[in-house]
């Protein structure tokens, strides 16, 4: 007799898909929303804890907003800076009038002392690099700021970086990427992502200023892993570069909370 083949035996499921690394996807942030390249769409979630996993190079670095890792999340990054220290710092040039200087001022010049404690010179129509505050760390070459002692730092791209407490009451995430189009239309319309949150409720969302200059400010709650937070966002511009310095906290440590975040606020340098 001729034996009855056996069944093929049934594919397998597939793996289960890692946890995503953000604390909630209800944000434009998900990396989901198709956003631009090099624009900041919104805030981005509190991050969570990866058990023996490798961090994820922060794709957001690139782009947008923090809150953006979408694509590009972020602040990544990227772009012109708003200080141009690319060869014209550096660069020198003659003058009709040093060209015509006298060999006795010439000497004088050529002689003369600088006091090493001072800045160096600059050339008439350049800028000197900022300074940098004590303690500030440079991310990606785009900003510079003083993150907070003691916290958790995840770099979820070359640009976004994010400082976690250690109680994890508390995040603060900044980014840079490329300027493009109307910060505050582009939040609105990440808003509309972020709005499908659980218990969104928007406090602001409008123009503001930082430093002298225009800025946005988003300011919001929503529940995300059970808990209520209250998310604060500021976007500006700078030399082509779109900047944001955002946190996430728990409503009951607000008293604490801000300071830490503005003193963040103060150190950030865009570079």
């Amino acid at each position: 007799p001729t034996p009855t083949p056996e069944p093929a035996p049934e594919p397998s499921a597939p793996p289960p898909l890692p946890e995503p690394p953000s604390l909630a996807t209800h944000t434009t942030v998900s990396r989901v929303v198709v956003m631009p390249p090099g624009e900041l769409p919104g805030p981005a979630v509190p991050s969570v804890p990866r058990r023996g996993r490798r961090r994820m190079g922060l794709a957001a670095a690139g782009g947008v907003v923090i809150v953006g890792t979408v694509v590009g999340l972020v602040m990544t990054q990227t772009g012109g800076s708003s200080h141009d220290t690319t060869g014209a710092s550096t660069s020198t040039s003659t003058s009709p009038s040093a060209s015509s200087a006298s060999p006795n001022s010439a000497q004088t010049s050529s002689t003369s002392t600088t006091d090493p404690s001072s800045p160096p010179p600059t050339v008439d129509g350049t800028s000197r690099p900022p300074s940098l505050p004590a303690g500030a760390r440079k991310e990606a070459g785009l900003y510079a700021w003083v993150p907070p002692q003691g916290w958790q730092r995840v770099a979820q791209s070359g640009s976004e970086v994010h400082y976690t407490s250690p109680d994890r009451a508390q995040e603060i995430v900044a980014n840079a990427t490329p300027a493009r189009g109307d910060l505050l239309a582009q939040w609105q319309q990440a808003e509309v992502g972020t709005s499908k949150g659980l218990n969104y409720h928007r406090i602001r969302l409008e123009r503001t200023t930082f430093r002298g200059a225009s800025a946005v400010v988003w300011e919001y709650t929503v529940t995300a892993r059970g808990r209520l937070w209250h998310v604060r966002l500021l976007g500006f511009r700078s030399g082509g570069t779109s900047y944001e310095i955002s946190t996430w906290y728990h409503p009951d440590i607000e008293a604490t909370a801000l300071p830490v975040y503005d003193a963040v606020k103060k150190s950030f340098t865009p570079l």
